[in-house]
């Protein structure tokens, strides 16, 4: 065949485009393995990049959607991506507009929205007959994580005091390979359901037997993080979705929650919260002084919040600024302003406002890989009440990179009105 051969030339686009399409395949399993490989990187003689080796995998999902496109190969961004793009270029304006200390900002911009872009480049550069392979090797990482949390926990792994309430008693808290029982519990409350859901719709034999088993391992280590944080946001996101989408799970979710009420450790470390000292105790000093805080800092600037790096994160702590806000949404405020929340609120909103679509479009076995994926996205930002959790590489990336998989996933639903035509023949056949 030769080279000017139109064939020829087709051909050489397609293996082109599959070649982005492997590199997209790496950046997506190595952001799965994101706590893993940060990790290993720390303790050899890589570890002056372990803190930056995150980036990436982000220029790589860029170079294969480019690849892609370049060859042909056009693929649409999601809705939410619009909020996105409206977010990044605002708070990037703040960054040019901090003449003081650009360097500061810059950093904290990074912090804020490099793993955004995970989500708008996972369904440029993949196709939705991919998505099953990559949840499943994503997924698998949680699982391991979630032995080596079981692990933690026979061994009674040693664990800071501030862990544990004054005069709290429990065995461990697990935290496998990251740095807290919060950021190993937001892993297990977004993977969780999308392991069940999985198990629906997912047809091969052994990959489902693993779904089934990896569910009840990673739920154990969610109790072993006794990270009332993630109990809450699971909890209240399964129950939430449930009484909205498919309420037979209620009662299943309610001996789940008594189950667990049944350990002695476990019902002291959640109902501790209904203790009046505890509010009195989080008024004077804890999280809700620090929410408090948050507002006084933005009725400085409201609108444009004390910019970026100054309040209530990473970048605002390291440089003693102030403390964690404990409260994502109130470090967005402090340093954003109420133009900022609104923008980020925004995107989160459209986020859970297209996976309600792709419940309404899936049926059966779909249906439920849907509700777990909006379960998982709805925990998280309940979490994110109580911790700074997209603060936490581990969970930015692994939060932005399912959303990315679950829309490209969704390309493969059927439209809304086929749907209806689909129950419509369902309910005439039943009749």
């Amino acid at each position: 065949m030769s080279r000017d051969d139109p064939g020829s030339v087709l051909l050489s686009f397609d293996a082109r485009a599959a070649q982005g399409k492997r590199v997209a395949y790496m950046a997506v399993y190595a952001l799965g393995a994101f706590a893993i490989i940060n990790q290993g990187l720390g303790v050899t003689f890589l570890n002056p990049i372990a803190n930056v080796w995150g980036v990436f995998p982000v220029f790589a999902l860029a170079w294969a959607a480019m690849v892609r496109r370049a060859h042909g190969v056009e693929r649409s961004q999601p809705a939410w991506a619009k909020y996105a793009w409206w977010y990044v270029v605002y708070t990037l304006a703040l960054v040019l507009a901090d003449l003081k200390h650009p360097v500061l900002a810059l950093n904290a911009w990074t912090v804020d929205v490099e793993y955004i872009f995970v989500g708008l480049l996972v369904p440029l550069a993949l196709d939705a007959e991919d998505t099953l392979k990559l949840f499943y090797g994503v997924i698998a990482m949680s699982m391991l994580m979630g032995v080596d949390g079981w692990f933690q926990f026979l061994i009674k792994v040693p664990i800071p005091s501030q862990w544990l309430d004054v005069g709290e008693h429990v065995r461990t808290r697990v935290f496998t390979v990251m740095k807290s029982p919060a950021e190993f519990g937001a892993n297990l409350e977004l993977t969780l359901p999308l392991m069940l859901g999985l198990f629906a719709v997912d047809q091969d034999k052994r990959r489902r037997r693993v779904y089934l088993v990896g569910a009840f391992v990673a739920l154990g280590a969610l109790f072993m993080t006794y990270d009332r944080g993630s109990w809450l946001g699971l909890f209240a996101a399964a129950v939430v979705v449930s009484a909205a989408f498919e309420r037979r799970l209620l009662p299943v979710l309610g001996g789940i929650a008594a189950l667990g009420l049944c350990v002695p450790s476990l019902r002291h470390r959640a109902l501790d919260l209904l203790n009046p000292v505890y509010f009195v105790k989080s008024s004077a000093g804890g999280r809700m002084a620090l929410w408090q805080q948050a507002f006084d800092v933005m009725s400085r600037n409201p609108l444009f919040g004390s910019g970026l790096g100054y309040y209530g994160g990473y970048v605002a702590t390291s440089h003693s600024f102030s403390a964690f806000s404990d409260n994502y949404y109130a470090k967005v405020l402090g340093e954003t302003g109420i133009l900022g929340l609104v923008l980020f609120m925004a995107m989160h909103v459209a986020i859970v406002r297209e996976m309600i679509r792709c419940v309404r479009r899936s049926t059966g076995g779909s249906r439920l890989l849907a509700l777990g994926g909006l379960t998982g996205i709805t925990a998280i930002l309940i979490h994110s009440f109580v911790e700074n959790l997209f603060e936490y590489n581990y969970t930015a990336s692994l939060y932005y990179l399912l959303v990315g998989l679950l829309f490209t996933w969704g390309r493969s639903l059927p439209e809304a009105d086929e749907t209806r035509s689909r129950w419509r023949k369902a309910r005439m056949s039943d009749e």
